[in-house]
């Protein structure tokens, strides 16, 4: 994640830019990147203020609450693939499997990627029959 500098340094530095600093000296002086200075600047002219842009959350918000937990309940059998295509054609949104696996995670939910090809699985199996 990217670091986030303070309002008071981005001040500072755009301050000093404003009285004639050059974009290299203002980079040596403060340690701050050549590309962060024009972000800012850029910032500054599209917004008139240099406070730092709101974190996106990411995570589908389709993909909680009660709805969800009962779809995944009916299709507990399928594949994350089966479920992402089973939420397209219940619901009209296309979703990958990956936004099904952290949805599960979420949940508290645990898919198991091979059932019973462990080593550990086929000896019982040998040793009970």
């Amino acid at each position: 994640m990217p670091k986030v500098y303070s309002i008071d340094l981005r001040e500072r530095v755009l301050g000093s830019l404003d009285e004639g600093l050059s974009k290299s000296a203002a980079h040596r002086v403060f340690h701050v990147s050549r590309s962060t200075i024009d972000e800012w600047l850029y910032l500054r002219e599209q917004t008139g203020s240099v406070s730092p842009r709101p974190m996106r959350c990411g995570g589908t918000s389709s993909l909680q609450g009660e709805v969800f937990e009962a779809f995944v309940c009916a299709h507990a059998h399928a594949t994350l693939g089966e479920m992402a295509q089973a939420w397209q054609q219940q619901t009209g949104a296309s979703l990958t499997a990956m936004s099904f696996s952290r949805a599960l995670n979420r949940l508290g939910w645990t898919r198991k990627k091979r059932v019973g090809a462990t080593r550990s699985a086929m000896k019982r199996r040998a040793r009970s029959s």
